[in-house]
């Protein structure tokens, strides 16, 4: 009987612990502590970056006036971009497509580096017109005129092939005594000078701006914070090591390489479907989104190029208002972000894995630079460049790595740069008393 009462005892007592159990697994609410893969920084997917917009992100790579066959231009690329930003704000009505095609021969024009498509023209500028009701053609130049008895000022843009047009109005007396300042009185502006032998409008200044080489410190970027973004399960992804020392990161499909001695990171994620490719608006959406969900803009980057075909979307770092480009003879680029896409879904994607955080010194070195007229006459003189290839003159930044055992930093040098067969590239490699001894 005593054994009996004893064993009685021990269910009860069985029976209360497991009710207990069951009531903690139900009312149990992990910390962050608690987290799988550890510390706070292992769970975040964040790399600090700013927030853009396609508006911030898509800007002209050149904005010139013309007047009684001379032309002008800001002197500096942070004076032509406020002035642009004046221009997006501008109020733009009485949208439509021109049915009779004329002749170009505006007052202002604005070039882009890429064609973009014109369901983007309501979300770069104030265009009073929904998006389903723009044309479906692609514009790379927008086009500005003024009619001094309206008050009027006509935007026209122009497709790809300059085969179609579509045009609006501004009517806004501010705006209208704005363009007429720059236009009659060249208020803030200098005298550009036109390579009439080159593919399209070029054109640059007379004299070069007064620029500034920097040195600038750095931080590298976190590479695991962007194998929490770019993995599905980061639970399931492995770290592992390169022959060459450096990290490398995989789930058995998809892969993360740090390479280039830690300043740079690829990422495949292997995609064998072929489908329809996606339209230039939604594959820059994709692209920026994508980037915008872990904080990738961690530096100033404008658009490059939009390649429907490839699916693929590239950006170009700048600095103080210019293009930063690599130095010729490096093998992975470090002034750029890009991204491949298939189906909706990111398979590649290429970027910089460091940010730059401030200038270092007190007094920058000025830069030694040739004016305008100096560089068109040497690449006249040049007998190796096809002058009809050139597509784009316009000053920038050439950007040097430097290895320190204290703590890395980019070394910025001005440089003239052009659009030579679709790539940008020095002018020259040579300085100016170089040319000059010659």
């Amino acid at each position: 009987m005593r054994m009996e009462t004893t064993k009685s005892f021990l269910l009860i007592i069985l029976i209360g612990v497991s009710l207990l159990l069951t009531f903690g697994l139900w009312t149990y609410q992990p910390s962050e502590g608690d987290a799988s893969l550890g510390d706070e920084d292992t769970v975040s997917g964040d790399l600090g970056g700013t927030a853009e917009t396609i508006k911030t992100i898509v800007e002209p790579q050149s904005l010139v006036f013309h007047s009684q066959g001379d032309h002008y231009g800001f002197p500096s690329p942070q004076m032509e971009r406020e002035f642009y930003e004046e221009v997006q704000r501008w109020k733009m009505s009485n949208f439509r497509e021109k049915q009779n095609i004329s002749g170009l021969d505006p007052e202002m024009e604005m070039e882009f580096s890429d064609a973009l498509p014109m369901t983007l023209a309501n979300i770069l500028f104030n265009l009073d017109q929904p998006t389903e009701d723009l044309p479906n053609w692609s514009f790379n130049r927008v086009l500005i005129d003024y009619e001094e008895n309206s008050s009027l000022l006509e935007v026209t843009f122009v497709s790809v092939d300059q085969q179609r047009q579509a045009s609006a109005v501004i009517n806004d007396a501010s705006s209208f005594e704005l363009f007429q300042s720059k236009l009659i009185d060249k208020e803030d502006l200098i005298q550009y000078i036109h390579l009439s032998e080159g593919a399209g409008n070029v054109y640059l200044p007379s004299e070069a701006e007064d620029m500034t080489n920097y040195s600038l410190s750095i931080v590298p970027l976190n590479e695991q914070m962007l194998v929490n973004s770019l993995f599905r399960d980061p639970t399931m992804v492995s770290r592992s090591l390169t022959p060459l020392g450096q990290p490398y990161f995989s789930d058995a499909v998809r892969e993360l390489k740090v390479v280039d001695n830690g300043r740079s990171m690829s990422f495949i994620n292997p995609n064998s479907a072929e489908g329809i490719p996606a339209q230039r608006h939604e594959l820059l959406q994709s692209s920026m989104d994508s980037i915008s969900d872990h904080g990738g803009w961690t530096d100033d980057y404008k658009l490059l190029s939009i390649d429907r075909r490839a699916g693929i979307v590239r950006y170009q770092m700048f600095y103080a208002d210019y293009p930063v480009f690599d130095k010729p003879s490096v093998t992975t680029e470090l002034t750029r972000i890009e991204q491949e896409f298939k189906n909706g879904t990111l398979v590649g994607y290429e970027r910089p894995l460091f940010r730059v955080t401030s200038e270092i010194g007190p007094d920058p070195e000025s830069a030694n630079l040739d004016t305008g007229e100096e560089i068109l006459t040497y690449l006249r003189n040049d007998k190796e460049i096809s002058l009809e290839n050139i597509e784009a003159i316009r000053l920038g930044y050439q950007l040097t790595y430097n290895d320190n055992d204290n703590a890395d930093f980019l070394s910025l040098e001005a440089k003239w740069y052009m659009n030579y067969k679709g790539s940008w590239k020095p002018v020259r490699e040579e300085n100016k008393d170089a040319m000059e001894s010659n």
